[in-house]
């Protein structure tokens, strides 16, 4: 019995582990065996977010697994797990709220003093997750492809839960990225007006999504290597709303100085974007165009993951919306290439196992 069980133990699997400068390596571990309370997925998709970028470029100092935009599917459960059995198809939150601290016994699950997390190493092909409330369930007839939004899209969802977006709010996207593309469909989904984007490339993607939304599309003019909003086009277009705007800011925080003068009062910018470079990330703007103009600037952090069973509602209820956004399936083997080619990938990429 001893016998069988440590050969069950030495069971490898394939991962990959980062470090910076954009350095990444498939390697063989171990396959976690799961104990009391865990449950072993096996992981048939994993989304490649910006901040795996980041990950890569800036903040991996040591090698380490990534990866956190997961689907999959139970494959194994340790003693006492209820509510999943084997084959169920799952996505996975990065963090939850403990429920036992002062801050949730309070109802205040932001604030939670023992986050729960789940390690970030969804580019493999198994993951051990410890506590199974860092699970939600999908229908299986919800494609893969819209599975992997899942987690992104609660990125989303918590951005216009922190500035409480409604359907009088005005909706403008800064950044064209994915994250970007999905606010835009994220708001006609839930009916809040999709104002337009302000972003450098009308790619295709990008205008289907404005299509359907409704919204217009208004470029940065280039001087002198930096960019710049339209100031004409896009002060005309957001003096003439009624009612409040609500910029959905995924590009590096420095834009912001480009345009706060183009905003009405009472707008909100609600910032989630991050660079691989750290001067793009620092913001210098003159508050007292805060303070007169009754803007506000608030950043979004999807910590704890408050909304993943919202999200997976959301993209099956309004899945033919979502399918506007096509992703392009790669196998883990050419992770690494993605990272030495000095280019971006242009769609959303999934890597799968």
């Amino acid at each position: 019995m001893q016998k069988a069980l440590t050969s069950f133990r030495n069971k490898k699997m394939k991962a990959a582990f980062v470090k910076k400068t954009n350095k990444i390596e498939i390697r063989e571990t171990y396959k976690p065996v799961p104990e009391n309370g865990d449950i072993l997925i096996k992981i048939d998709a994993c989304g490649l977010c910006g901040s795996d970028f980041i990950e890569a470029k800036r903040w991996a100092g040591k090698w380490k697994r990534f990866g956190h935009e997961i689907v999959g599917s139970v494959a194994e459960t340790g003693e006492g797990v209820t509510g999943f059995t084997i084959g169920d198809q799952v996505v996975v939150a990065l963090s939850i709220a403990c429920g036992s601290c002062a801050s949730c016994r309070e109802n205040s699950p932001r604030t939670c003093q023992n986050l729960i997390t789940t390690e970030q190493g969804g580019f493999a092909e198994y993951l051990l997750i410890k506590d199974q409330r860092l699970l939600h369930k999908v229908d299986p007839r919800l494609s893969l492809d819209l599975a992997s939004f899942a987690e992104p899209l609660t990125v989303v969802l918590d951005a216009f839960h922190l500035v409480n977006l409604g359907e009088k709010d005005h909706l403008l996207v800064v950044g064209g990225g994915f994250i970007g593309s999905l606010a835009m469909l994220a708001a006609k989904a839930i009916g809040t007006n999709v104002t337009g984007l302000l972003n450098r490339k009308a790619r295709p993607e990008i205008m289907a999504c404005l299509n359907k939304t409704g919204g217009e599309r208004f470029s940065w003019n280039t001087i002198a290597g930096k960019y710049f909003a339209t100031p004409t086009k896009l002060r005309k277009k957001l003096s003439g709303l009624s009612g409040r705007v609500v910029v959905f800011h995924t590009a590096p925080a420095s834009y912001i100085s480009y345009y706060i003068d183009l905003l009405p009062f009472g707008s909100t910018i609600v910032h989630i974007g991050l660079s691989a470079k750290k001067k793009e990330d620092m913001l210098s703007i003159n508050a007292s165009k805060l303070i007169f103009k009754r803007l506000q600037l608030m950043s979004a952090f999807p910590v704890p993951c408050l909304y993943l069973p919202e999200a997976v509602s959301i993209l099956r209820e309004h899945s033919e919306l979502f399918s506007l956004l096509a992703v392009d399936k790669l196998p883990l083997s050419q992770l690494p290439g993605i990272f030495n080619n000095s280019t971006r990938p242009k769609r959303k990429v999934l890597i799968t196992m």
